[in-house]
């Protein structure tokens, strides 16, 4: 006999109600504030910056802390000096950290330097380059010279009329020399000052922020697994226990997905700017440093990356030798085609178990909400999602007897209303 009363049901049905029209309510309040709700969120976001900074750090330093707690613990299992070797795990991750940033910077940054003061100076030699390029097709396309004198000669007397109407009037006497100064230089030099002293300011708090996240990411290494067993109190607490089950399995397995994909692809375009780096040094490609530099970053964007840092390579080695960036394109393409072909795969497997197209999705999606952040993490949160979806479509689909596999549903199928067992009455 049921010990329900029958007024639970219309209890239910009211809570179910009362839900239902709360959240229709905080739905249309948050579509019609929008503006003001993501003012709100990108203040949050900023004063929790540090926080977000050590999340990151945490999360990327997590997989090497676990190496090495695991090496040490191998040497003293005893779990009474377990807390010892946990902090000491955390500071050789820090130091390894630290380490590899160090080699980075030192193998780059001197080239680097040499890179763009070696394209500064030989800037005035590209102009005239140019000038000079421009000059010759005019001459061998009276077509093209007639169509675009019209354009470069207004363009010139444009600059003429500037110079000879406000500049030299100014500087005709002293005194309109000081005035010019006063009412046009000085409020310049007022905007430069400005200007440099926000970007010192904004750099002093980007430091700052980033002293905090190196304590918060320590802290979080420090506590992650009573943090964990928190989380898994509060999910058993709220949800029946197969559905607990359910969501700590598919956190963990975007946390797998996650990590496997974002340290793969920092290893992948660490050791693609190496290569390039090398590369473009035994074929002499001007400013070696600065093109393996971009094509290693850029390269960090899935599908698209080695494109985006292809392109503006491309046109600074056009300046040079217009042949040589020839070279330098067929170089990108063969080394985009061994990366996603070859070394990729090595590295990272089938860490996000996305079809090429769905990648392409998530890119172009999460890139325009997010901008180059998004394309970085577009593809691993949106194989997240496409994790537990599938994962709830195939639980769904057995517990109905369905075939789970794509392939059943290919083509002409069979009326699977014929399958199914027949429900006792």
């Amino acid at each position: 006999m049921s010990s329900k009363k029958p007024s639970d049901h219309y209890i239910a049905l009211g809570v179910t109600a009362f839900c239902v029209i709360g959240a229709s309510i905080l739905f249309f309040f948050l579509l019609y504030h929008f503006t003001g709700v993501w003012a709100l969120v990108e203040k949050l976001m900023l004063i929790l910056r540090p926080i977000l900074y050590g999340l990151v750090l945490a999360f990327l330093l997590l997989p090497v802390q676990r190496h090495i707690l695991a090496f040490l613990t191998s040497f003293a299992p005893s779990p009474k000096v377990r807390p010892i070797l946990n902090g000491t795990a955390i500071l050789l991750s820090l130091m390894f950290a630290l380490l590899v940033i160090y080699i980075l910077l030192a193998m780059v940054l001197p080239q680097l330097y040499f890179s763009v003061v070696g394209l500064v100076q030989a800037f005035p030699d590209y102009i005239e380059t140019v000038q000079n390029w421009l000059v010759k097709t005019w001459e061998d396309n009276p077509a093209l010279r007639e169509f675009l004198l019209p354009y470069y000669e207004s363009t010139t007397q444009a600059l003429e009329d500037w110079l000879e109407n406000d500049i030299m009037p100014n500087l005709e006497s002293m005194s309109t020399v000081l005035n010019w100064a006063k009412e046009f230089l000085l409020p310049n030099v007022t905007d430069v000052v400005t200007s440099v002293s926000v970007v010192v300011a904004t750099s002093l708090m980007v430091l700052k922020d980033i002293l905090i996240g190196l304590i918060v990411s320590v802290y979080l290494l420090a506590r992650k697994d009573t943090f964990a067993a928190q989380s898994k109190k509060i999910i058993y607490s709220l949800l029946p226990t197969r559905y607990g089950d359910l969501v700590v399995e598919e956190v963990r397995s975007a946390y797998r997905i996650m990590s496997g994909f974002i340290n793969g692809k920092l290893v992948d375009s660490a050791i693609i700017g190496v290569i390039c780096l090398i590369c473009c040094n035994i074929l002499r490609f001007p400013y070696p440093a600065l093109v393996a530099t971009i094509i290693g970053v850029t390269n960090i964007v899935p599908f698209f990356g080695p494109f985006i840092g292809a392109i503006p390579c491309f046109f600074l080695i056009l300046l040079v030798n217009p042949l040589q960036a020839v070279y330098f394109a067929l170089f990108v393409l063969v080394l985009q085609q061994f990366d996603g072909n070859i070394l990729g795969p090595k590295i990272l497997g089938d860490s996000t178990g996305l079809a090429s197209f769905w990648v392409l999705f998530s890119i172009l999606l999460f890139g325009g909400l997010f901008g180059f952040a998004g394309m970085v993490l577009g593809v691993p949160v949106f194989a997240m999602l496409y994790s537990i979806l599938s994962r709830l479509v195939a639980r769904g689909l057995r517990q109905r007897g369905l075939p789970v596999e794509t392939a059943q549903y290919m083509g002409k199928t069979e009326a699977f209303s014929a399958c199914m067992p027949e429900k006792k009455e």
